[in-house]
């Protein structure tokens, strides 16, 4: 059987601080942004040409992040000689397709501007195509420093992949206290920032024997299915593509795909920490597990899984939809970005972070269903969310981009319900009464902190609804939720629960 190191408590803790370092910067980098620019039609611009790259071709990366761990740990690739020459074939064939897809978005830079930014003028559509030609590059770096991060966490080294988008976050930065800085010159920085996605993570690459280029021998070359990844993709890209449906619909109202955009990103940027980091820890384990035949270890760690997610995302959707405006308010609100734009974003914010566990499933627990080959599932579940997104922002338009974010959320939902029930053809049922027992006992553990919100709300309103003060409510509602937790033995099931191993590993051990 194949085996590997374990995954421990420890990884995972130092994976969550890479990736709360990188994206704590993001967030920083987003700060930064709204006091140069605040929300306007340049704004509106940059970030649907930089959402097309940063969203859509991230889903691609991470399509082809995860299935290169899928493929390696297959055995006819047990072989080191065989992994490097996968990888290295990997990546020529996405380079060559890279460059085809490049080539034919720079020919219709226009139509695709048109499409994602139908409300502008034509002098702004010609700095919109601009910053699309600047920006096209990034997606050959994009999916390649995705890839090197597939083949990293395969390698057990986390770390290096999580804080990969960190010189990308300091190159924007530093060019936004460039004096007089444009939007133009802001969008060239962010293509050198992507590239640095790659150099950052080359040394460990290499450390690990693994080349661009390595030459092909009949014997290794197997046959792929590249429809996979094309099933992948389609699968990671609900998110993204209606984040960007939301923002085009708004396009007409300057100022607010912008407040779409901070709202949406802030959702992200917290709740990727978590998820992107237990999907790096976890996800080659779980790949070995399941190519070895162990379905009941890969459901033990599928039920853990939800534990710990449910334990963080309770008290996330908590804090957003009683602190939401507090938190915009404290973060952005200084220069250009009013109190006006503070107060429209903090609700957008709350209202995408109710759609968290539509996320959970397409970063996280899609995975699973990989694993089987049963595509169907997410591929016609993310279809079918796209499609009826811009048919209800039609009537939903009416009432404002509150209702249209809402939407949103609700498609979220039922994706979620779909992607929970599909996982048992997968790992049979996993849904026993122990969970629901670890469930119930952290949706009471959120009553309770919530309970505490409602109490500081009648007794001191003035605290919850303050700039800064709301923190102190805030730690209140934080400590007895914990405490709950701790007292209810579901801390130490989610200790627990963090030593990960592959089945044939614990076998070793005994």
């Amino acid at each position: 059987m194949i085996g590997g190191e374990s995954v421990n408590g420890l990884t995972y803790i130092v994976v969550v601080l890479g990736i709360l370092l990188a994206k704590g910067l993001g967030f920083f980098r987003d700060i930064v942004f709204a006091s140069v620019f605040g929300a306007s039609v340049e704004t509106d611009m940059y970030f649907q040409i930089f959402g097309l790259v940063n969203l859509i071709f991230t889903g691609v990366g991470v399509a082809l992040s995860t299935l290169v761990i899928k493929n390696l740990n297959k055995a006819e690739n047990s072989d080191e000689s065989q992994k490097r020459a996968y990888v290295s074939r990997f990546m020529g064939k996405t380079t060559v397709v890279t460059l085809i897809v490049t080539a034919l978005m720079y020919i219709l830079a226009k139509p695709i501007v048109n499409m994602l930014l139908p409300g502008l003028n034509a002098e702004n559509v010609s700095l919109a195509v601009k910053l699309m030609y600047i920006m096209l590059p990034s997606l050959w770096c994009v999916l390649i420093a995705y890839i090197i991060s597939g083949v990293l966490q395969n390698n057990k080294i986390f770390f290096i992949s999580s804080i990969m988008s960190l010189p990308f976050n300091v190159v924007i930065i530093c060019s936004l206290f460039m004096p007089n800085v444009d939007i133009t010159t802001v969008g060239i920085v962010t293509t050198i920032g992507w590239f640095l996605h790659i150099l950052i993570q080359l040394p460990s690459f290499y450390k690990k024997g693994y080349r661009f280029f390595v030459k092909q021998n009949k014997q290794t070359v197997i046959r792929e299915k590249n429809s996979e990844l094309i099933w992948i993709f389609i699968s990671n890209m609900m998110f993204q593509v209606c984040f960007m449906i939301d923002k085009a619909f708004v396009s007409g109202d300057s100022g607010m795909a912008s407040t779409i955009n901070y709202a949406s990103n802030l959702f992200i940027t917290i709740a990727s920490v978590f998820v992107v980091a237990m999907s790096n820890v976890v996800f080659p384990s779980i790949s070995k597990n399941y190519e070895e035949g162990n379905i009941d270890y890969v459901k033990s760690l599928l039920k853990n899984m939800i534990v710990i997610m449910l334990s963080i995302f309770v008290p996330f959707i908590l804090v957003t939809s009683c602190f939401g405006g507090n938190i915009i308010s404290l973060l952005y609100e200084r220069g250009e970005f009013t109190p006006e734009l503070a107060k429209t974003t903090g609700i957008l914010f709350a209202v995408y972070t109710l759609g968290s566990f539509g996320y959970v499933c397409q970063e996280l627990f899609n995975k699973i269903l990989y694993l089987d080959g049963k595509y169907s599932y997410t591929v016609i579940g993310t279809i079918a969310v796209i499609a009826l997104k811009p048919l209800i922002n039609i009537f939903a338009g009416s009432y404002g981009v509150v209702a249209i974010a809402a939407t949103t959320t609700v498609l979220f939902t039922i994706y979620a319900v779909n992607i929970a029930l599909a996982m048992k053809k997968v790992t049979g049922n996993y849904m026993d009464r122990a969970l629901g027992i670890n469930v119930l006992k952290i949706l009471f553990a959120g009553v309770c902190a919530f309970v505490v919100f409602t109490i500081c709300k009648i007794i001191l309103p003035a605290l919850t609804e303050d700039r800064i003060l709301f923190l102190i409510p805030l730690v209140l509602c934080g400590v007895v939720y914990c405490a709950v937790l701790m007292l209810s033995g579901i801390a130490k099931v989610i200790l627990k629960s963090k030593n990960v191993q592959t089945h044939s590993e614990e076998k070793k051990d005994e």
